[in-house]
């Protein structure tokens, strides 16, 4: 299968076909991956359109979205896995009052957070290994996704709204990644905890929000 309808196929069936060389998937990731602008844009626009004060970020990394969306938000509270990474954020962001940078692996602490929280939140999840590179954390899991869904769902606040960044990455079992769900399993796992969701894939974000708005607000 050649890239054009490797692309053609993804975006038909949010899926890859099997037995995948480590090459292809890199290069087929490469091609669906879209301008950070796009990221930075959906934060913004479901920030604004569902009234989320707060925004809890897993991912930090050099704290682009935090510099990008900063005065859209009364607080963004961003988890950093690498130390590294997590000190020179924290040193970033020191003389900002409404970030909190925290170090720790989100698919564990995640519940800390919101036990401190009492409003529903829109939730950036980034905490994704990034393959080939030396410069971000890799925790036990490649993705802690499935963990950090779990701790979201059992918070009393039923509001939240919750985007994944990087959604081409969720194909399942492959050489590259370890430990990610496939697009259909998050689904499945996200109406199994509340069927009222919406679970929509744009833009290689996945968004999961508790009533639909039209495309055009967006």
């Amino acid at each position: 299968m050649n890239p054009k309808e490797l692309r053609k196929y993804w975006r038909e069936k949010l899926e890859v076909p099997p037995g995948l060389s480590e090459l292809d998937i890199i290069n087929f990731w490469k091609n669906e991956d879209k301008p950070y602008s796009k990221r930075v844009e959906a934060v913004k626009d479901y920030g604004r359109i569902f009234n989320k004060n707060i925004l809890v970020e897993t991912g930090t990394f050099h704290g682009d979205m935090i510099v990008a969306v900063e005065n859209c938000f009364d607080k963004i509270i961003s988890i950093e896995l690498d130390l590294k990474l997590y000190e020179e954020a924290k040193q970033k962001f020191f003389h900002e009052p409404n970030v909190e940078i925290l170090h720790g692996d989100s698919g564990k602490i995640l519940m800390d957070v919101l036990n401190d929280i009492h409003e529903p939140c829109l939730f950036w999840l980034d905490g994704h290994y990034i393959p080939n590179t030396n410069y971000t954390a890799r925790g036990e899991l490649d993705t802690p996704i499935m963990q950090e869904l779990e701790q979201i769902f059992n918070h009393y606040c039923k509001e939240h709204v919750i985007l994944i960044d990087d959604a081409r990455c969720f194909i399942g079992p492959n050489p590259v990644l370890n430990g990610y769900p496939t697009i259909k399993e998050l689904k499945e796992f996200v109406y199994k905890k509340n069927p009222e969701l919406t679970f929509e894939v744009s833009d290689d974000i996945i968004c999961i929000f508790k009533k639909k708005v039209s495309k055009n607000d967006i």
